[in-house]
């Protein structure tokens, strides 16, 4: 059974983009929250990642029921959007490592918006971002244009 038929391409954008984006966020999250030292990591920090990527990536979700879905087909747009989640999510999961109270958030939402949008320009971001496109049309079909593939008419 293959997934493609179940789910359209709008429904497939929604579950990368859960996935996806929760993780960039947590990671970026994880690193600053042991401030680098990876070895100190907890199960108590990955947790806390975890519910901070989960959270910073919900008003993304919403948005994605809305009729401005078609903003997060850019990926300044997108990357923006996340970081600035990213910095309510971070300061309202865990209280800031670094001095001043919102530091910590401020750093992650920057790491997030950054590491989105790197991950934008790889494979795996292109295929997201042709998934995103069936945003712009009205049927919800995605086209090959973030391929490269032009339609034969």
């Amino acid at each position: 059974m293959n997934l493609r038929h179940i789910f359209n391409e709008r429904h497939q954008f929604r579950l990368v983009l859960c996935g996806h984006k929760a993780v960039e966020v947590g990671a970026v999250c994880l690193v600053l929250m042991v401030q680098g030292h990876l070895a100190e990591v907890t199960l108590a920090h990955f947790l806390i990642a975890t519910k901070t990527g989960l959270w910073a990536i919900f008003p993304a979700l919403g948005i994605t029921f809305t009729r401005y879905a078609r903003h997060l087909v850019n990926r300044w747009t997108s990357s923006a959007f996340l970081g600035f989640c990213t910095f309510f999510a971070d300061a309202l999961s865990h209280e800031s490592h670094y001095p001043g109270a919102y530091m910590e958030a401020a750093l992650t939402g920057i790491g997030a918006f950054a590491f989105s949008l790197v991950v934008s320009y790889t494979p795996i971001g292109k295929h997201i971002d042709r998934l995103a496109e069936g945003f712009l049309h009205p049927h919800g079909e995605a086209t090959d244009t973030a391929l490269g593939i032009t339609p034969q008419v």
